[in-house]
């Protein structure tokens, strides 16, 4: 069996091939389509990459973080990367609801550290000052979640463009990021939806320097800007690993997140979050009643569904002690998430930025959905939650009229 870098060589060799031969075949300027096969090429020769980005999203894509990014490729692995995100998702700004943080606040604010690109993964929060470990296949996938806002995704994907490249892309222009001219491709693609693509790649180099994502309903979307790189940087594993045995916490909680289990029938994990009326709620304090925690979002349509399916429970249920709460999670800040919930006819109360305690649920994304019982422990675990709305709902119901049944 040939090695991943064998691998890698040949379908190089490949793409720079057909690259070639597209180019042979025409007398006219390279289509948007011989670029992207040129920078996957590029990117196939690739040891290592170092590079400082910007991102900046709304709707689905959310997001607004700055920071640096390694990558090292490994002889019959996968690359593995090194990624700060600043601000730490975690953080709560300084400034008022819906505005920027200052600019030198921003840069002052504390990172996410996030290492991954094998099996064993590892979260470094300076917002929280914990460090956090485990492994895929031990369930700490959520622990790298953010890190598609800070690395490429075409940097590690062993099959680079594949949803661009089945469509039609044109080079309409040439454009300066970071210092470097770069030919900009634009095209569609339906791999999230139907959305207008942006490609910028490096005239000299080919290796994309930008990418923009603009979904065609208006969901989401999303900027992704290298400002500074590196190629082939010398970068050995421990520079981009965070291990625990490397770790010089300096006082921060380390967290197993393979023995940290979350399943029914263990300590739903506590927390304090902010009303809309700006009041503050903490888990603990509702110990006696049921509590029914669906993590949402505005651009998430199916939190939308699955809150619509279960709409009648909350009134159903009021005088049996069970509370149901909203927990918005990676909101756009552009948005109003109170506005968009009344539109959508949720009563329960809204709690906002709950992606500050997205990892102690291990969410990646939204809808989730999770019932603490009385005693605090947990009932009944979704996450993700399930993907017909009506079946989510019917199992909410008969978790909770166990529950009541269960009292004595």
């Amino acid at each position: 069996m040939r090695s991943h870098r064998t691998n890698r060589a040949s379908r190089a060799a490949t793409a720079a091939g057909v690259a070639a031969a597209l180019c042979l075949s025409c007398e006219s300027a390279p289509t948007g389509r011989d670029r992207l096969l040129d920078a996957a090429a590029a990117i196939e020769r690739l040891s290592s990459l170092a590079y400082e980005y910007a991102y900046e999203g709304t709707g689905s894509a959310a997001g607004s973080y700055t920071g640096r990014a390694r990558l090292l490729w490994a002889e019959g692995e996968p690359p593995i990367y090194w990624a700060e995100l600043r601000p730490s998702p975690s953080w709560a700004p300084p400034a008022g609801p819906g505005e920027p943080p200052p600019g030198d606040a921003r840069a002052e604010a504390p990172a996410l550290i996030l290492s991954g690109g094998g099996d064993y993964v590892a979260a470094r929060d300076e917002a929280s000052a914990r460090f956090r470990h485990g492994t895929i296949s031990g369930g700490s996938g959520h622990l790298v979640a953010n890190a598609p806002f800070a690395v490429l995704a075409a940097f590690t994907d062993p099959q680079p463009f594949q949803a661009e490249l089945a469509s039609d892309l044109e080079v309409v222009s040439r454009e300066t990021i970071g210092g470097d001219l770069c030919d900009v491709l634009r095209g569609t693609t339906t791999e999230f939806g139907s959305a207008q693509v942006w490609w910028h790649i490096g005239v000299e180099d080919d290796l994309p320097r930008a990418f923009r994502w603009e979904a065609d309903d208006g969901s989401g979307a999303l900027a992704f800007e290298i400002r500074s790189i590196l190629v082939d940087p010398r970068l050995t594993p421990d520079q981009l690993a965070i291990r625990v045995d490397l770790l010089d916490s300096g006082g921060e909680e380390v967290v197993d997140e393979d023995a940290r289990r979350l399943e029914p029938g263990v300590p739903a994990p506590d927390w304090s979050l902010e009303t809309e009326a700006g009041s503050p709620l903490r888990l603990s304090d509702l110990r006696g009643d049921i509590v029914v925690l669906s993590f949402v979002a505005s651009w998430c349509a199916p939190c939308r569904d699955l809150a619509a399916a279960y709409a009648a429970l909350p009134e159903r249920w009021t005088g049996d002690g069970v509370r149901f709460f909203h927990l918005n999670a990676w909101e756009s800040p552009e948005v109003d998430p109170g506005r968009i919930a009344r539109e959508w006819g949720l009563d329960a109360p809204l709690l906002l930025r709950a992606e500050r305690i997205a990892f102690d649920y291990k969410l990646a994304s939204v809808p989730a959905l999770f019932v603490v019982d009385a005693a605090g422990d947990l009932a009944l675990v979704r996450n993700p939650a399930l993907a017909d709305p009506e079946a989510q709902a019917r199992e909410l119901e008969q978790t909770l009229q166990a529950l009541i049944d269960a009292d004595p």
